[in-house]
């Protein structure tokens, strides 16, 4: 088989894990902590960070011993491919601890976030079938406009656990539409459906939105509450380890991080961390310069378009795909740390995203010539916040006008200065495109990229026009 005659499956995948595989953010407090856990369960088998916690913020104290303030289910995913890692990364670059501690960030970065991110990608791509999209072009089209013109992209190439919390997380939607589904192995999808729901919140404690929508989901008809009690089994092991977590860091399993958090890294007001959601925080979150979701990816609005063409496909799961993102939005709205602190845009709402993914098709597929347009936007914009970087500064009020387009527009590429050293040891290579290796911190590293994106695209129409599918 030729290469343009290739999969367009394939096709889609390896577009997205390369472009994911092409950047790497470098480190940040947030970034930071979570390797300072995963290298001090790798190199030192414990949970404490007080050989690390010199290069972040976010740590929490007790008995005189730092932890990590974030859920430990993303370093525990990366420890066992850091202690692979590590050693080939020392290899390449024996000259300085902090080029392989950056190499080995970024690879284990590659196979816990880069990999999981495309295989979403393919997952979104291979359920479009089952709500009547058939068309591989109409399919990979989707796909790819979301995959490239969301923060999917951007935070798929950081060290930070929203993306492999969005994949888990979705997972977990597609293994229960198959439970319903299937007459033998509904007991066996039901159970994965929570495994995937209950890794997701060890990896991001938002995800219990995404758990506790799933599982009220199956209580309103008699074939949903047969399949409940196996997911809730499938998630019960991960609500164990996130116990025993707690419980030897922090006391007792129900202890949480945050009550033992570096005071300077939390937003606390009247001595609660949460309040009451306001029209002005949604605003801020959906449609301001400063953290607005649809001011960096417009593509978003269209999911509007799509709900009722989902519902009349399938209520339950326009149900789902609505109350997901809801939730999120009214969290988010509801967290007096909401903006994310050092981000382009509302970083948490990263999780809830792919169930967008549904609604949008249905409305790209309704108004294709403005998806057209708002997809290429998109996607340029995305683009631009990867090659430069997700760590802005938290004061700035225009991250894309006042920081990322000025930066990009005077010919600056991964400014990120951050490693995983001590910050006061700033690395001129802490973050990278591959593009570098020919042209070094230049706007043109970009080129082999997009010059993917073309093959890919060309790829795409030349199957699709050999092999006619149904409409889509």
């Amino acid at each position: 088989m030729t290469r343009a005659r290739a999969p367009v499956a394939g096709v889609v995948f390896g577009v997205l894990l390369v472009s994911y595989a092409y950047f790497f953010q470098g480190g940040g407090w947030n970034a930071n902590s979570r390797l300072d856990l995963t290298r001090a369960i790798v190199e030192q088998r414990t949970l404490t960070i007080d050989a690390f916690v010199e290069n972040t913020g976010d740590w929490a104290e007790r008995e005189g011993h730092y932890y990590t303030n974030k859920a430990p289910g993303f370093s525990l995913l990366s420890a066992p491919v850091y202690a692979f890692a590590r050693p080939l990364a020392s290899a390449l670059f024996p000259e300085g601890e902090g080029r392989h501690l950056v190499a080995a960030a970024y690879l284990t970065n590659l196979i816990v976030n880069a990999l999981p991110a495309a295989l979403l990608g393919l997952l979104l791509f291979r359920l479009l079938p089952r709500f009547g999209v058939r068309a591989d072009a109409s399919r990979a089209w989707l796909t790819l406009a979301f995959g490239l013109g969301t923060l999917a992209f951007p935070y798929a190439t950081a060290y930070y656990a929203h993306q492999p919390a969005a994949g888990l997380g979705f997972a977990a939607f597609a293994l229960l539409l198959e439970a319903r589904s299937s007459e033998r192995r509904a007991a066996a999808w039901a159970m994965g459906a929570g495994a995937a729901a209950g890794a997701a919140v060890i990896v991001e404690p938002s995800c219990l939105i995404v758990a506790a929508v799933l599982g009220l989901s199956l209580l309103p008809d008699a074939a949903g509450r047969k399949l409940a009690p196996w997911f809730v089994l499938g998630g019960t092991p991960f609500a164990v380890v996130q116990g025993l977590y707690n419980a030897a860091a922090f006391g007792h399993p129900f202890a949480s991080s945050y009550h033992h958090s570096n005071p300077e890294a939390l937003v606390v007001r009247d001595g609660q961390l949460f309040g009451l959601p306001s029209l002005e925080r949604l605003y801020e979150l959906v449609l301001s310069p400063y953290r607005g979701l649809l001011f960096t990816s417009p593509l978003l609005a269209l999911a509007l378009l799509g709900f009722r063409r989902l519902r009349q496909a399938d209520a339950r799961c326009a149900a789902i795909c609505a109350a997901v993102p809801l939730g999120f939005l009214l969290w988010n709205a509801s967290f007096h740390a909401w903006h994310g602190g050092w981000a382009p845009g509302p970083r948490y709402l990263v999780p809830c995203l792919p169930f967008l993914f549904l609604p949008l098709a249905f409305g790209m597929l309704r108004a294709r010539a403005l998806a057209a347009v708002l997809a290429g936007l998109s996607a340029a914009l995305m683009l631009a916040i990867t090659a430069v970087t997700t760590e802005v500064p938290v004061r700035i009020e225009n991250p894309l006008f006042d920081f990322i387009l000025p930066r990009l527009g005077a010919g600056e590429v991964s400014v990120n200065p951050r490693g995983f050293l001590p910050f006061d040891a700033p690395l001129p290579w802490a973050s990278f495109n591959l593009g570098e290796l020919l042209w070094p911190e230049r706007l043109a590293s970009l080129l082999p990229l997009l010059s993917l994106w073309l093959r890919g695209a060309l790829a795409v129409l030349r199957h699709t026009r050999a092999r006619p599918a149904p409409a889509g």
